[in-house]
Parts: structure tokens; C-alpha cells; sequence
């Protein structure tokens, strides 16, 4: 995964490092219905991060087994 200090015009599904939390957040950011937007699972939309947090990913789908 790649490490990302802006919000990427990407789609995918993304650790997102919030300064002052103990654990990353998953978050969805979908690059043709909310361009440099990242969706959080709880419904919030944020296009803005703080000095010193990040995403990574995009995350790698699992195979099929």
C-alpha cells in the first residue's frame, strides 16, 4: 500500500491515520462520485486532512478462493 499526505484521486478503500487516535480508520474514497473525498463507514464525508495524517492503500481486494 502507498502511503498518501492528500487525498488522491483514487478509488478504493483506504486506512485513514487520524493524528491523536490509537487505530486507523477505514474509509472509501470513490474517485468519480466524490472526487478527493474520503466516506467513512459511520457516513461522514471529509475533503480536508490535518498536518501529519495520511491514507494508505489503495487495500488489494482478496482473491476468490
Amino acid at each position: 500500500m502507498v502511503k498518501h499526505e492528500t487525498i488522491p484521486m483514487l478509488t478504493g478503500l483506504f486506512w485513514y491515520f487520524e493524528n491523536g487516535k490509537e487505530s486507523p480508520e477505514p474509509v472509501y474514497l470513490d474517485e468519480n462520485k466524490h472526487p478527493r473525498t474520503m466516506k467513512g463507514f459511520n457516513g461522514r464525508r471529509q475533503d480536508w486532512m490535518r498536518d501529519g495524517e495520511y491514507l494508505l492503500g489503495p487495500q488489494t481486494p482478496p482473491s476468490a478462493v
